[in-house]
């Protein structure tokens, strides 16, 4: 399968999946904390089920890359990123919320790409870039309430 269409993917689970979390959140008066230590949980334990083919490769690959995925994935992404969406979603709206965290991550990750791994940006990806950050900054100026 293409990238792109892994992509897609993702987006179909964030976006359904965040629609349940604000409303989860929301109607059962839980702190985003609660939230993301139940979506943790969740996670946890589901994931460890469908990798247990893997484990071994956690012993092979050696403790660098172990903390650089558990910094930047368990701590800064899954924890502190989560928690933040929480937060957002439960105090604001769906639409807007939405905008902001997955319209200028891509573009964050785009720059630190650029900056730090030295990847190239063709002229279409940085207007790309242009019309995320303008397209989310046009949600967040013209939003609801």
């Amino acid at each position: 399968m293409r990238a792109e269409l892994w992509a897609l993917l993702t987006a179909a689970c964030w976006a359904t999946g965040s629609l349940l979390e604000k409303r989860g959140v929301i109607s059962g008066g839980l702190a985003p904390v609660m939230g993301t230590t139940v979506r943790t949980l969740v996670s946890l334990a589901f994931l460890t089920i469908i990798s247990f083919p893997y484990w071994g490769q956690v012993r092979a690959a050696g403790p660098k890359p172990i903390a650089l995925i558990a910094l930047g994935g368990g701590i800064l992404a899954g924890g502190l990123g989560i928690m933040f969406l929480y937060t957002g979603l439960k105090h604001g709206h769906l639409s807007t919320v939405m905008t902001i965290a997955f319209c200028m991550a891509p573009v964050l990750g785009t720059v630190l790409g650029y900056l730090f791994l030295n990847e190239r940006l063709s002229l279409v990806q940085t207007v790309g870039i242009v019309l995320c950050v303008a397209g989310a900054a046009m949600v967040t100026f013209f939003k609801q309430g």
